[in-house]
């Protein structure tokens, strides 16, 4: 297994991460998202949330297909600096569209995370999945409550 029992507990609690691309240039983009554990891939949607351009030009998409290597960050702020915590899963993304093998798996995935998917049309949309590489982690790995 790439990543400790702690890593997964706190992936798979936390609501939001930060996913990071990078152009044809090097140039970094990085994006807030929600997403889901799918077996030992991590899986993100194009949502219906608005977004400032059609779904197929979306700059962390582009930079998918023009170089699959991502990041993915998983943290927590507190001001008692001694619960601060993080993973970062390093990986190769892919993007699934809808009439591709484990697009299906990958939204009920989601939906069984976020119940605000119910309303969303994620079969008719891609999804990203990361398939980790690496997996790194530091701080403190609790849920808030157990702080």
């Amino acid at each position: 297994m790439l990543w400790s029992e702690a890593e997964r507990a706190y992936i798979e609690y936390a609501r939001v991460g930060r996913l990071a691309t990078a152009d044809e240039d090097g140039r970094p983009h990085a994006v807030p998202i929600c997403f889901a554990i799918l077996d030992e891939t991590i899986v993100t949607p194009i949502d219906e949330k608005p977004k400032n351009c059609d779904t197929r030009e979306l700059r962390r998409l582009q930079n998918i297909r023009a170089d699959p290597r991502v990041t993915l960050i998983v943290d927590h702020y507190t001001e008692e600096w001694a619960d601060l915590g993080w993973v970062q899963i390093r990986g190769t993304a892919t993007v699934l569209d809808p009439d591709a093998d484990g697009h299906g798996k990958a939204v009920t995935a989601l939906r069984g995370k976020y119940d605000q998917y119910e309303t969303h049309a994620l079969e008719d949309r891609p999804i990203i999945r990361i398939d980790p590489g690496q997996v790194v982690s530091w701080g403190r790995l609790s849920r808030p409550e157990q702080q």
